[in-house]
């Protein structure tokens, strides 16, 4: 989406420099093949972010801790970190995250032998993901971003960046300003 008029000192602020080391640790581990050790990170800071009122960033830390969660087999704690992702999509207005992670999450329970936790998303949020209002998400024209963010190394979703102005966008984890190239 394309968003004008946020100050990039209130989104500089909104996370403090312990959460930004928790989550390089977090995105460190992935890197090296450690789901099961950056799973807890991950979620640990969701859960701050969700006590601080910043509904964006939880739901983007949740699901990163559902992926974390699932890659190290822990069915219930994926599925539990699943559900809570999904919520804060919806109830964000962010439709295409919300479809992208639903697909992908599901996938990757089937695809691990979790079935169970697969079919019981389809039956909890099937129909709400489906009826999620898809939003237009216009960038601007031929601009290169990274595929992750600079500074907390968490992925770029290209299809739902913020766009703050015609170069920048925001990292939905951290709230680093981040210019297209």
């Amino acid at each position: 989406m394309f968003r004008r008029f946020r100050r990039a000192t209130f989104q500089a602020s909104t996370i403090n420099p312990d959460q930004m080391q928790t989550l390089s640790k977090a995105n460190q581990l992935i890197a090296s093949g450690l789901p099961g050790q950056a799973a807890p990170l991950f979620a640990k800071v969701a859960s701050e972010m969700e006590t601080a009122a910043h509904p964006r960033r939880a739901a983007n830390l949740h699901a990163q801790a559902a992926h974390a969660y699932a890659d190290s087999q822990n069915e219930q704690a994926a599925l539990n970190h699943s559900r809570i992702a999904l919520n804060l999509f919806i109830q964000s207005q962010m439709a295409n995250r919300t479809s992208v992670f639903y697909v992908n999450i599901t996938h990757k329970f089937t695809n691990k032998g979790m079935k169970s936790a697969a079919d019981t998303l389809i039956r909890e949020f099937g129909s709400k993901v489906g009826s999620v209002p898809a939003r237009e998400v216009t960038a601007p024209p031929l601009r290169q971003l990274p595929t992750n963010c600079p500074k907390c190394s968490a992925p770029i979703h290209k299809n739902d960046a913020s766009w703050m102005d015609d170069q920048t966008i925001e990292c939905d984890f951290c709230g680093s300003l981040i210019k297209a190239e």
